[in-house]
């Protein structure tokens, strides 16, 4: 229970950290889930409030309330209704991860551990390379021992697994001596459920705030965040117009003989225009001179739009590169900034990662190798 008011309370200082309390219904929401000691009533009175809030703030408070209430039902063995609770909280919620631990947990508690093993490896699929995933699966693996061995040494493997995969990643992430705090806060060469594991547990360092260490960044990375987004739209019109432009280039000679031939025409119909005669015969042959140098114009408007078009083109790329490439050397000066202090945080999270991973493939290991011993 303590690691769970631990998380939210992290929790509950990433949402003051967000947003704004304006509303009362807010404020005694956010009341209420800071109290370590509520009932019942007072949690249900404040998921009733929390109906009220913006559709950001009910999302992330009414879910946390939601885990709070339920933690409290299983204090009072209640569990049925406890699992009723968890049911209700969103699975892409920041209280998931806790909320599927605990229900894996109802079910051990109430001597269910068929379902408690399901729910432990469903969290551990939706939720990989966590310590607080990999030790409930241990707990599962333990439970099995007596009744199943098979799928105990099966859990142990799959924490064996994910444990070394996990440290194997935070070894590519320090093999150039040097933490590149980019290579967590964006998508990198690291297995992307693994650096995100790593970016949630340095936002919640017990000691430091690395959001605010790390505040300067915020109006640089939305930048980026903004540019590549106008990158790929751009990419995706560039890409279309070289299309456009492969398919004109295809036609340029022929276009190029059109505009000859026209001009030739042109030229044997101003021939044959007898000033100040406007008789029927002068009339047509003075519409087909408007027709053909309205079709030149076009045509040679065509060409002159694929000759600006060969021109611009490469000219608009190298512009958006060096926009990213400034913007990103930009997000890089800002963060050497506080960098002594990011890298602290991303130091202490990655050492005491590597040690929980580390127990636990030991442990794993360990107890699946005298589980197999036993069953000889």
């Amino acid at each position: 229970m303590k690691r769970i008011t631990l998380r939210l309370t992290l929790w509950l200082f990433a949402i003051m950290l967000y947003s704004q309390a304006s509303a009362a219904s807010i404020e005694s929401s956010l009341k209420t889930l800071g109290q370590t000691a509520a009932t019942e009533k007072e949690l249900e009175a404040a998921l009733h409030g929390a109906r009220h809030l913006k559709p950001a703030e009910r999302f992330v408070i009414e879910n946390q309330l939601r885990l709070r209430l339920a933690a409290l039902q299983m204090q009072q063995q209640d569990f049925e209704q406890a699992r009723n609770t968890l049911k209700q909280i969103n699975t892409e919620s920041p209280a998931a991860l806790q909320a599927s631990m605990l229900m894996a947990e109802s079910y051990r508690l109430t001597g269910q551990p068929a379902d408690a093993r399901s729910w432990f490896l469903r969290t551990a699929q939706h939720f990989p390379y966590r310590a607080a995933t990999l030790n409930g699966l241990l707990s599962a693996a333990h439970d099995a021992q007596d009744n199943n061995a098979g799928l105990s040494a099966a859990l142990y493997s799959e924490i064996s697994r994910q444990s070394l995969f996990a440290l194997g990643q935070l070894d590519l992430f320090q093999e150039s001596g040097e933490l590149d705090p980019m290579a967590i806060i964006f998508p990198s060469h690291l297995d992307e459920a693994v650096r995100k594991t790593l970016l949630r547990r340095s936002l919640r360092h017990p000691r430091h705030n690395l959001l605010a260490q790390t505040g300067q960044l915020k109006e640089s990375v939305t930048a980026v965040l903004a540019l590549r987004r106008r990158h790929d739209v751009l990419n995706s019109e560039l890409s279309e117009l070289s299309q456009t432009l492969g398919q004109y280039q295809q036609q340029q000679q022929s276009i190029l003989q059109q505009v000859a031939a026209g001009d030739a025409q042109l030229a044997a119909l101003m021939a044959q225009v007898v000033p100040n005669d406007l008789g029927q015969e002068q009339v047509r042959i003075r519409q087909q001179i408007t027709r053909l140098r309205n079709q030149q114009a076009r045509l040679r408007a065509q060409l002159a739009f694929i000759e600006r078009s060969q021109q611009a083109l490469p000219a608009i790329a190298r512009k958006l590169e060096k926009q990213l490439q400034d913007l990103y050397q930009n997000a890089q000066q800002q963060l050497s900034q506080s960098h002594a202090a990011v890298t602290d945080i991303l130091e202490e999270t990655v050492a005491q990662y590597r040690a929980e991973l580390s127990d636990l493939a030991a442990e794993a290991q360990l107890q699946r190798s005298e589980l197999l011993l036993s069953s000889k």
